[in-house]
């Protein structure tokens, strides 16, 4: 190798990579000759070696080292295309060079006229990939590429989206150059294409409803060409940006489910993360899903295993083996959970109403040591969990003054939902626990009553069809009372005195399993336990019951239903016969 000059040494170095032929022996010798001789390489020496190591997937630290110092004194030589390879080069092979990228980003800027769409998109996914701050280059990109996107190539243009996306560059003007061009030429995207533009337009939150729908019929019709990670990228994509598909969510589902097996903890994570998102019901790919990561959730790091849980108990979707599996996973390695993490795995217990005392108990004790590093949402789905799970853990000191002050530090910053959940949080801690000794601020808990009690109410019409024999047993109903601790209550019978039934019709959102499911939601439970604390008697009404009442004789399905709701309301026959025979008399 002593004997090659830098031209030679180039090209060898750009000749095996560029064939793929694996030869670690030649790539070794010409490591130390090349870093010693690497003044004598011209531009394009620099740029093809470290192109060709990087392709040829070849650690050569000592190299990239050398090679950065000397492209990063002599980049003004560079002309676009080295530029772009010896970027491309550094970020693929992962090797951190500060100095070089914004030598390359300064002149890049100057030069994005002479580059053409190759170089362009190669070297900001190389600054995005790098994660290398560069916003003077990419704001003159942006405005060169939306002049010329007619010009782009599918790749270039999925990976132009993708470098602007990644590196978090506002570029609306270029998005909307690239809806057109990219939806007039969505045939000619690989798979890859598809996936990585739907990503890029999702992440940057760019509307684009045309580009969607188009992307949707072509990843739909090709989804069987699709890698695992471009079926979850796409699932992702679709889901962020609120597109309803279902053809395509359906054909995702069902070629997802067929390859489960062979996915990664991070595309069996997303993908039901996707499809809980889009709210796209998917059985037997939950179900495929619920089997391999309940095997392989070991391997799982904390987000995938929190992730998991959330999607699983956002969908609704029953799965108690994997709910054992992520409970023992969680109790075991909380401590490597970040706060998100804690927040999200325990509210995935408490929604899908599986007891897991050993999750909020590891959970309690990690998080009262770390309290001051969630944020307002950590904080109020926290106690929202605890509270829904009943999960009151006498060793543990997670409510405590820390955990009160946290919340007044945040006290700005919380959302409505926040709000919301920790009026709740509150109703059981002070309530349901009488424990009122570390509670927030008077402020703070008024303004989440208030919150609580402007929460927006919809009658259904599930609501209404119950309803309607009650009034005309001529019984003093109310529909939606809203009471004193800001629960609104669907139906109310005053019987007189102070006893007062409270009637919740529940449709399928208050069961987990949707329309199928029989077990009512953790809200519900907490719902049900807290109404029965402040001391009402409470009335459910299943869907499915009700449903099950339906007649094709309206004479029958009145009488079932009037005795249905005798049998629930514990109100004698007679007296609802005789309550039916007034209300048919008033009706002659």
């Amino acid at each position: 190798m002593r004997d090659f000059n830098p031209q030679e040494m180039a090209n060898t170095a750009w000749a095996f990579a560029t064939a793929g032929h694996a030869t670690p022996a030649l790539f070794d010798a010409m490591v130390a000759e090349a870093a010693r001789r690497v003044r004598d390489f011209t531009p394009q020496n620099l740029a093809n070696t470290a192109w060709a190591f990087a392709t040829a997937d070849h650690s050569a630290s000592a190299l990239f080292d050398a090679l950065a110092v000397e492209a990063a004194s002599r980049v003004r030589h560079f002309n676009p295309q080295d530029m772009a390879n010896t970027a491309w080069a550094f970020a693929t092979a992962g090797h951190a060079a500060l100095a070089l990228f914004d030598a390359i980003a300064a002149k890049a800027a100057r030069r994005v006229r002479d580059c053409n769409p190759q170089n362009l998109a190669n070297t900001a996914w190389a600054f995005a990939t790098a994660d290398h701050a560069a916003p003077a280059f990419f704001n003159a990109m942006a405005a060169e590429a939306a002049r010329r996107m007619r010009h782009f190539n599918p790749q270039e243009m999925a990976n132009t989206a993708w470098a602007f996306a990644t590196a978090g560059h506002a570029a609306p003007a270029l998005f909307d150059a690239m809806v057109a061009e990219a939806a007039r030429r969505v045939r000619d995207f690989t798979p890859q294409n598809l996936a990585n533009t739907a990503w890029a337009f999702a992440t940057a939150d760019h509307s684009a409803s045309a580009l969607f729908d188009a992307l949707a019929v072509e990843a739909a019709r090709r989804v069987r060409d699709f890698n695992l990670q471009n079926l979850a990228n796409t699932a992702w994509a679709f889901a962020t940006a609120g597109r309803v598909a279902p053809a395509l969510f359906d054909a995702l589902a069902v070629e997802a489910a067929s390859r489960v097996r062979h996915s990664n903890p991070q595309e069996v994570a997303n993908t039901a993360c996707a499809f809980a998102t889009a709210g796209h019901a998917a059985p037997a790919l939950f179900d495929a899903i619920a089997a391999e990561a309940a095997s392989r959730v070991r391997h799982f790091n904390p987000q995938e295993v929190a992730n998991t849980a959330w999607a699983f108990a956002t969908a609704g979707h029953a799965a108690p083996a994997l709910f054992d599996a992520v409970a023992a996973e969680a109790a075991r390695r909380m401590r490597d959970f970040n706060p998100q993490d804690m927040a999200n795995t325990v509210w995935a217990f408490a929604t899908a109403g599986h007891a897991a005392p050993a999750v909020f108990n590891t959970m309690a004790a990690e998080a009262a040591r770390r309290v001051r590093h969630f944020n307002c949402q950590d904080m109020a789905t926290t106690a929202w969990a605890f509270a829904a799970a009943d999960a009151l853990l006498l060793e543990s000191s997670l409510f405590d003054q820390r955990f009160a002050r946290r919340c007044e530090t945040l006290a700005d910053e919380f959302s409505v939902v926040s709000l919301y959940q920790l009026h709740q949080w509150r109703l059981w801690y002070a309530g349901e626990r009488g424990c009122s000794d570390a509670l927030p601020g008077a402020a703070l808990l008024a303004r989440c009553a208030a919150a609580f009690r402007a929460s927006e109410v919809t009658i259904s019409g599930l609501q209404m069809q119950v309803a309607e024999p009650l009034v005309s047993f001529w019984l003093p109903v109310q529909e939606e009372v809203v009471i004193a601790e800001g629960y609104s209550l669907d139906l109310v019978i005053d019987c007189g005195g102070s006893q007062r039934i409270a009637i919740e019709v529940d449709g399928p959102s208050h069961f987990a399993g949707g329309a199928k499911g029989r077990y009512p939601t953790g809200a519900t439970l907490l719902k049900r336990r807290q109404l029965e604390h402040l001391g009402w008697r409470l009335v459910s009404v299943p869907h499915w019951e009700w449903d099950a009442l339906r007649h094709a004789n309206r004479s029958t399905q009145h009488r079932q239903r009037f005795e249905y709701l005798g049998s629930c309301l514990g109100i004698a026959a007679v007296s609802l016969g005789l309550a039916e025979g007034a209300a048919a008399s008033h009706d002659d």
